[in-house]
This record gives structure tokens, C-alpha cells and sequence, in this order.
């Protein structure tokens, strides 16, 4: 969809839990450094290692978690919560209308570990499976979290997608701020690891190790020092239509002024694009959904703190899609539409 050249979207605020720590600053002095984070193994039934990078322990427990909803939770909506968390602080949320706010959130892997758990207990014996562990087992567990810690009763949903998934959750809440469906929305992608996962993964990308963690943004219409600028169409992949073919194809829709801006990408899969972009998140490792979230937070961060004018974000997903997005210091000249698809 193209919005009405009136309507400019801004970020208020990013908060991240990643491989390098609990905060967004830590993801992006991560990034910013390129140092290789350690792995963990991870041993799956016939005995065979797979590496992940999980979330370190935070130095002190963030308050968020002591909510009772997050006592028996997995540890996704516990990232989640805690990334959405620093976005919320920092967009000022307190004494808003929670009503009118909304909630997405993306997700590829889900809540692999208690589903997994779950349905062991049901093959097993289904008479003694835990009733305790399927609320969570559901694809939509973290966004229930989200809203009910945070009391925000807007829309809310949750997208199933690859690595992509953030930028379509970008784009779903850029359409309801233009319609005027809300007035903010808080926008997280979220993973944990588990062995599934991992073994599942490295049939995409087998150099890459699997990562946990979540990201999160919060925009509106309120003007703030950072712009979303665009959104492109995902180009899907194909067998006609390769990974390389595709991301050609989205930085072809990506708008004149970001033909010279700096990028970030994803990790690397098994076939990327041209080395035409630069910047990476693969010292953090394939964070799944939650990676697009990590490269947008930290090219906010990097904004913010007056590393660059404009950066685009290029996310080329494992299975489905490639998809780029935009983001610009706001005090720069007059923007024309902001382009988001349905």
C-alpha cells in the first residue's frame, strides 16, 4: 500500500535481548565490534551436537519477568516481554491510552521448547501430559504475553514467517497507523533455541549457528529523531526465482536517496546476494524471526547515535522471501510516501 504523502511513521523507542546481552546497546556495540560469540552444543536424541548462541544471564533479573503471567512461560515470551519492555520505557508508554495501542508479533521457530516437551508427553501417555505446558505450545503465546504484562488491548496478532517475518510485522502496523486502526504499536520478533530448531536450520544454512533472543520497536505518527522510511514488497523465492535473483529484485524497489546509504543484512545463507550491501549481524548467529528485529533495532541505534544519516536493512529469509526497509534521521528534507505492503 501507498500511504498519503501527510503520513510519516517514527520510532519511539527499541529494546533487544540477544546473543551479546540484554539491551540494545549490547547488540550494538556486538555488531559494531564483529566479535564471534561463543557458542553452546546442543545434543540432540541420536547423540549428535549442534551449536547455538544463546542469551548470556542478565546481571541482575529484569523486573519485567516477575510478572505472574511470566512465572511458567517459555523462555521466548520471557525474551519478548523483556525487549518490548526497553522499547515501551523508551517511547514513553506510561499514561497512554493502552487501548489504543497495537501489538505484532513475528515469529519463525516459536515456541519449540515446551511444544516439543508436550507433544514427547502426549506420544508417550497421553492421560499424564502436562496441561501446563500447551498454553505455551501455541504460535501466539508470546503476543498473549506481551499484552496482557504490558495492558495493551488493542489489535494484536502474530505473523509465522522466516527471518522476514519483522519487516511484514513492520509493514502490518504501518497499516493500521495510517488507517488510524491505532496510535502506536509495538512491533517483536522473538526465538529460543532448542535442538529441533538447530537440526531443522542447519538443513538451510549449515555454517550459521541458530540464535535466541527478540527485538523490538514501537512507532507511530508522533515525530520522533528516527524515521521509517520504506518498506518494500517481499520478493518471494521460487524455482525460477533464487535467493540472489530476489534480493536483486527488492534493493531494485528501495527508493534513489538509500542507493548510497549504508545497509545492514541478516547472516548470510546459503546463497546470498551480491556484495553490494554492507554491515552484518553474523556474529550474533541466525537469530530466525528474531534477526530482522536485531538488524532494524540496531540501525535505529546507529542513527541515534549520529553514525549515519540513513541505513536500509536487508533481510533475505531461508525459505519464503527477501524483504529491505529504510530508516532516515527525521530532521533531513521533505520525504515523499512511506511504502509498506499489506
Amino acid at each position: 500500500m501507498n500511504s498519503p504523502e501527510s503520513t510519516r511513521l517514527f520510532v519511539q523507542g527499541c529494546g533487544a535481548v540477544s546473543p551479546a546481552g540484554w539491551g540494545a546497546g549490547a547488540l550494538k556495540s556486538a555488531v559494531a565490534q564483529g566479535n564471534t560469540l561463543p557458542v553452546t552444543p546442543l545434543e540432540n536424541p541420536a547423540g549428535s551436537l549442534l551449536e547455538v548462541r544463546r542469551v548470556p544471564p542478565p546481571p541482575s533479573r529484569p523486573a519485567v519477568l516477575a510478572h505472574p503471567r511470566l512465572r511458567r512461560s517459555s523462555l521466548i515470551s520471557q525474551f519478548a516481554c523483556a525487549a518490548a519492555r526497553e522499547a515501551l520505557d523508551a517511547a514513553g508508554f506510561q499514561g497512554s491510552d493502552r487501548s489504543r495501542w497495537g501489538v505484532v508479533c513475528t515469529v519463525m521457530g516459536g515456541s519449540v521448547t515446551y511444544s516439543r516437551r508436550f507433544y514427547a508427553e502426549v506420544l508417550a501417555q497421553p492421560s499424564t501430559a502436562s496441561p501446563l505446558l500447551f498454553p505455551e505450545t501455541v504460535f501466539n503465546a508470546p503476543a498473549s504475553h506481551l499484552a496482557a504484562v504490558f495492558g495493551l488491548t488493542g489489535p494484536c496478532d502474530t505473523l509465522v514467517a522466516d527471518q522476514t517475518g519483522f519487516l511484514s510485522g513492520l509493514a502490518v502496523a504501518a497499516d493500521w497507523l495510517v488507517r488510524g486502526a491505532v496510535d502506536r504499536c509495538l512491533v517483536v520478533a522473538a526465538e529460543e533455541a532448542d535442538w529441533s530448531s538447530a537440526e531443522a536450520h542447519r538443513l538451510f544454512d549449515p555454517q550459521t549457528p541458530t540464535a535466541e533472543g527478540a527485538g523490538a520497536l514501537c512507532l507511530s505518527r508522533d515525530p520522533s529523531p528516527v524515521e521509517l522510511r520504506f518498506i518494500t514488497d517481499p520478493e518471494l523465492y521460487t524455482h525460477r526465482r533464487t535467493q540472489a535473483a530476489a534480493a536483486e529484485r527488492v534493493r531494485g524497489q528501495c527508493p534513489a536517496e538509500f542507493l548510497e546509504a549504508s545497509w545492514l543484512q541478516s547472516p548470510p545463507l546459503a546463497e546470498p546476494p551480491e556484495a553490494t550491501l554492507h554491515g552484518s549481524l553474523g556474529a550474533l548467529g541466525d537469530g530466525l524471526a528474531a534477526v530482522g528485529a536485531w538488524t532494524c533495532v540496531t540501525a535505529v541505534r546507529r542513527i541515534l547515535d549520529g553514525h549515519a544519516a540513513r541505513i536500509g536493512v536487508h533481510i533475505h529469509g531461508a525459505n519464503l522471501q527477501s524483504m529491505a526497509a529504510g530508516f532516515a534521521a527525521s530532521g533531513l528534507s521533505h520525504h515523499g510516501p512511506l511504502l509498506a505492503p499489506i
